[in-house]
């Protein structure tokens, strides 16, 4: 029985080869996140000329701001705005990008700029994925204090949360429209045309070969064309959703007041929008005129040609990918391209696997023996694509692991890693159902198509078994496919953790909040349990004793979190100093602390600042 088949079957030498394969694979991994650590973000805040928090001179306000950033950004869709302590806009309003470096940006202040504080505020849209960024900081002329809540003006240009059931879902669409082009024509020439030639010069099957290929060729052109319908329709929904987002989600505005003509025509955005919209354009174009050549699709010119456009789309997405800004993207970039590329070949040649099966079995009867065969020649070329695709998929999505987090620590301390998290747990799932087809069923139809016992052979009702496991393994296989299309769809939504892995040190911050003065200190300012010790300070100097409760309000900022609160005791030896240990820091990126202070007879003070764990 199948029970008994499969238990019985060895396969040493393919399982030594699969070995082989797993441990240099398995070495390439440990050594990439061995390598020094060269993580990746958007176009995040690096450094500033004045510094952040600095103090300077008397009467030696700068005349400008200058602001450097980690990725190269668009021009028409950033910006910095300087504040005073009244929250008055004093800058010259010539906010512009830095002639000769993409990275930087500067606005000039008025001469003989009055002594204290101020805070720069920007927005900036990045060239390389498209993602928008708000920021501030402060520095100071003189002598006071540096402002703690910049809140207020933040929220005026507050930037589109990528992270949002639109970004997932248009990225989603595109991502299921190319695996669907690339992965099905891949399948027919790499797959079908070979598989059908040696059915054929091996008689494997009775009658009905003619039948099996006009059928796969019919269900492969509407799978192409429904692919190209989905780019299409994803590819302008993309459009939109950037004008929204660089409109800071003012959507109508972006478009009466035509700046979607600039985020078409001058940004790095545009161009590659531009660039995949002609590409999907001459792939239809080429779809459209298979019909008419008077030959089979598998045996077209313009297929292969067909084929080269939809990796030309896909490399336009790699090029608006993560990928493309990282320290080496001349390493980075291919790699994406490699790695989305090999998921298109898997996740759409599982598509026409399927359908390829479902035309068999309408024409092969079943009982005559010609299924097992079928499958026995199938199965083992499809593998071949497959394998070729997993061993592209774990090299490169090593390379995009290394430049995008630096570590297996970041797997699990922030938002973008736990999504890879999944993403690679879903894919783990994949590549048992593909070992399972590779290693049980295609050995056991292979013997099986060898003999025609009737117990054991290939019209055997233990054949028949296997192969109606091996659809349902089959169908399970493409929805965990079509489920990692979307973790990609909310991983590409994300934004990788600040450049700088997982840092040490701790972090301070100082303030006034009404009469009270206060310095917070976080240490050791990482990921995982952390003590906060808060020193408060009345107006006259003395130390604050006698608050009734003290709670430090933390608040993610990347993701929703949900409000964290702790509650810090007094501590006896030490008037004024209030302190706890908790471990509500559970993920690197930006965080925002709020202080509340709560005396009897008085008014509760608040007091808010940001802060970011690396």
């Amino acid at each position: 029985m199948i029970e008994k088949g499969i238990m019985h079957y060895r396969n040493s030498g393919a399982l030594g080869r699969l070995q082989k394969v797993f441990w240099v694979v398995s070495l390439a991994v440990l050594l990439t996140f061995f390598l020094p650590q060269r993580a990746s973000a958007h176009a995040q805040y690096v450094r500033s000329n004045p510094p952040k928090d600095a103090t300077l001179q008397s009467g030696k306000a700068p005349a400008s701001v200058q602001v450097w950033f980690s990725e190269e950004v668009e021009p028409d869709f950033s910006k910095l705005e300087v504040y005073n302590q009244q929250r008055q806009q004093i800058d010259l309003k010539d906010s512009h990008v830095t002639y000769g470096d993409q990275k930087s940006m500067q606005i000039s202040l008025p001469p003989d700029l009055p002594d204290g504080p101020y805070t720069v505020v920007f927005r900036n849209v990045s060239r390389e994925d498209g993602h928008s960024n708000v920021g501030s900081f402060s520095f100071l002329v003189g002598k006071g204090t540096l402002p703690t809540d910049t809140s207020a003006l933040i929220s005026k240009l507050q930037p589109v949360e990528n992270f949002n059931g639109w970004s997932i879902s248009i990225r989603w669409l595109n991502y299921l429209g190319v695996a669907g082009l690339v992965g099905s024509l891949a399948f027919l020439l790499l797959v079908w045309r070979p598989v059908a030639a040696r059915l054929f010069a091996r008689e494997a099957i009775s009658s009905g070969l003619n039948d099996i290929g006009a059928g796969i060729e019919k269900y492969v052109y509407r799978v192409i064309l429904g692919s190209l319908g989905v780019l299409i329709l994803g590819w302008l929904m993309f459009l939109f959703y950037q004008t929204y987002v660089v409109g800071g989600g003012d959507f109508f505005q972006q478009l009466s007041s035509g700046s979607w003509r600039s985020l078409l025509l001058s940004s790095r955005f545009g161009s590659i929008w531009l660039l995949r919209l002609g590409l999907i354009v001459l792939a239809l174009f080429l779809g459209l005129s298979l019909r008419y050549t008077g030959r089979k699709i598998s045996d077209s010119l313009l297929s292969w040609i067909l084929l080269l456009a939809g990796l030309g789309i896909v490399i336009t997405t790699s090029l608006n990918s993560h990928s493309s800004g990282t320290a080496m993207p001349w390493l980075s970039l291919p790699s994406d391209m490699l790695h989305f590329g090999a998921t298109s070949f898997w996740i759409g040649g599982l598509l026409a696997l399927l359908l390829t099966i479902l035309v068999a079995w309408r024409v092969l009867k079943p009982g005559a023996g010609d299924r097992t065969r079928f499958l026995a020649i199938l199965i083992p070329r499809f593998s071949v694509i497959a394998g070729i695709c997993v061993a592209v998929l774990v090299i490169t999505g090593s390379v995009q692991a290394y430049f995008l987090l630096g570590s297996f620590a970041a797997f699990l301390n922030n938002a973008y890693g736990v999504t890879l998290t999944i993403k690679l747990a879903v894919f783990v799932g994949i590549l048992v159902l593909a070992a399972f087809h590779l290693l049980r069923i295609s050995p056991l139809m292979k013997r099986f198509a060898q003999s025609n016992d009737e117990e054991q052979g290939a019209s055997s009702l233990v054949a028949g078994r296997i192969q109606r496991a091996f659809r349902r393994s089959l169908r399970g296989e493409l929805l965990f496919a079509v489920a990692l299309l979307g973790v990609v769809g909310i991983l590409t939504s994300l934004s990788p953790p600040p450049q700088g892995g997982s840092g040490s040190g701790s972090i301070e911050r100082t303030g006034t909040a009404g009469d009270i003065s206060y310095k917070m200190v976080i240490t050791p300012g990482m990921v995982g349990s952390n003590t906060f010790g808060l020193y408060l300070k009345d107006a006259s100097g003395k130390p604050v004793e006698k608050a009734e409760n003290v709670i430090a309000r933390f608040t993610m900022l990347d993701m929703d979190m949900g409000i964290l609160d702790v509650k810090l005791e007094p501590v006896a030896e030490t008037p004024g100093l209030y302190r706890a240990t908790d471990n509500v820091i559970s993920m690197s990126g930006d965080w925002q602390a709020t202080l509340i202070i709560m005396r009897p007879g008085v008014d509760d003070v608040r007091a808010s600042f940001k802060f970011v764990v690396k």
